[in-house]
């Protein structure tokens, strides 16, 4: 009841915002929460919830040059939890995946080359087990909320630190202008926490922008953002993740301290289909996601993420 209230301002917000003169904007602040209790299906497993902040910023006054249109930076703080498909198991020995926290903090810069292809590379830190303070957080919304206690946490993952790599590229395609397009991305993570490459495509239809001026890049931001027109769209994805390691899944690649681990699936899918829209200074997002089994035996898996951005203007009025 809480989140539904709580939906109905966001959505309010969105549609009440001004539709007059739009100003150059140059930070954005995002929340997205992800869980699988939003389809109301009496479900709490595999990727149970997930909070995600983003601060993203361009650097003063966004002036590019040959080789870059637009630079944004990001800073990511995520918290997420994973627990096994029943909750109310004692015996690691039934658990069909483990039990496992993770917090990160990153740093990534994506640049545009042109309005249709991006890159970004990245760095990220992260705190998994106990000291992810998972199982605190879990234990606290389940009791408040009235949903079943989980009892398998004391076989989580171990705590470790874990530093990762990555690198993207994305590039747009139309098929009909401003109208319909196809986005290809292309991702790679090398790290003491994971290790994958994901291939992915996403069709989008509605009223859609150049990747560097679109929400869909989370690049609403920077030059550009002084003409921007409010614009809804509508994106279909498919995505397929060739996985060589998951601390989650398989525990440390140093050590075999974990009570419990399970061993990865190579081959890993996602996907998806969703709706955002955009005010002058507010982005709205809603996704469901849909995964294979990430384990032999798991079921497959579904969550929804909400997403509210806000983006502001600097305080300088020339964005310097």
């Amino acid at each position: 009841m809480r989140f539904n209230v709580l939906l109905s301002v966001l959505f309010c917000f969105l549609l009440f915002q001004s539709k007059g003169q739009t100003t150059y904007k140059n930070r954005e602040y995002s929340l997205a929460t992800e869980n699988d209790v939003y389809l109301l299906q009496d479900s709490d497993r595999y990727y149970s919830n997930g909070i995600i902040f983003h601060k993203r910023w361009v650097p003063g006054g966004d002036k590019s040059n040959k080789d870059t249109l637009k630079s944004i930076y990001d800073f990511e703080f995520s918290h997420k939890t994973y627990t096994a498909q029943d909750l109310l198991f004692r015996d690691f020995d039934s658990f069909d995946r483990p039990y496992a926290g993770l917090m990160t903090f990153g740093l990534s810069q994506q640049r545009f080359s042109s309005p249709s292809f991006s890159r970004t590379i990245g760095v990220e830190t992260a705190l998994i087990g106990d000291i992810s303070g998972a199982q605190l957080f879990q234990d606290w919304y389940h009791n408040k909320l009235g949903f079943k206690t989980p009892r398998g946490w004391k076989f989580q993952i171990p705590n470790e630190f874990l530093v990762n790599l990555k690198a993207s590229i994305a590039k747009q395609l139309w098929i009909l202008p401003k109208t319909l397009d196809l986005v290809l991305d292309s991702e790679a993570y090398l790290g003491t926490g994971f290790t994958h490459f994901t291939q992915r495509i996403d069709f989008r239809f509605g009223k859609l922008q150049h990747l560097e001026n679109s929400s869909f890049k989370n690049a609403s931001i920077g030059k550009g953002s002084d003409k921007a027109t409010a614009y809804n769209y509508f994106f279909f994805g498919y995505g397929t993740q060739i996985v060589l390691h998951n601390i989650l899944i398989e525990g440390s690649l140093f050590n075999d301290r974990a009570p419990h681990t399970e061993e990865a699936l190579t081959n890993f899918r996602h996907w998806r289909m969703g709706w955002a829209t955009n005010s002058h200074n507010t982005t709205f997002k809603m996704v469901y996601n849909g995964l294979s089994p990430e384990v032999e035996g798991n079921k497959v898996h579904g969550y929804i993420t909400f997403e509210l951005a806000i983006m502001l203007a600097p305080k300088n009025p020339f964005g310097e």
